[in-house]
């Protein structure tokens, strides 16, 4: 459609989707993780979206494929974070959804694995910006006010 518009084609972009998914154990807060596809550190569930594929969607098939488990559409945002081309193939844009379902303790044997963490054990399980998002989905959950983060980093950072 571009093409015979005479415009050039549209800059490729990557969608990433991602759920912040908690549950009190004991006292403390914790956020469902799932492991990084390298580097052996963990992240929340979730992956990119599929050409054509609304973020709804993907999110259902990421959270499902990543944990065995099966959540409803998310409603809500927390956070999103803008990542500059570079850092990924492409230039992308992460959306945290917050996860509306309530999750078991442990997967089924048959699943990928997953694991409950508190906000401080993330600061050690996951890279810069993947903890840095979780800290904002965490505020973004507690204050109902969504963060938009540029690799992690709150704008209001950066500006």
């Amino acid at each position: 459609m571009y093409f015979e518009l005479g415009r050039p084609e549209p800059p490729r972009r990557r969608t990433g989707v991602a759920g912040f998914f908690t549950r009190r154990i004991g006292d403390e807060l914790n956020v469902l993780l799932t492991p990084a596809t390298t580097g052996g550190s963990w992240q929340l569930p979730g992956g990119d979206t599929e050409s054509d594929e609304f973020m709804h969607e993907a999110y259902v098939r990421e959270i499902t494929e990543k944990t065995g488990l099966s959540p409803t559409p998310p409603e809500e945002i927390l956070v999103v974070d803008h990542v500059p081309r570079g850092v990924t193939e492409a230039e992308g844009l992460d959306v945290v959804f917050k996860g509306a379902d309530v999750i078991p303790y442990s997967p089924h044997p048959a699943t990928t694995a997953y694991r409950w963490a508190t906000l401080k054990e993330t600061d050690a399980l996951c890279l810069g910006p993947e903890r840095d998002r979780i800290h904002s989905a965490h505020a973004a959950w507690l204050t109902g006010r969504t963060a938009y983060l540029i690799w992690g980093e709150p704008v209001t950072k950066i500006w």
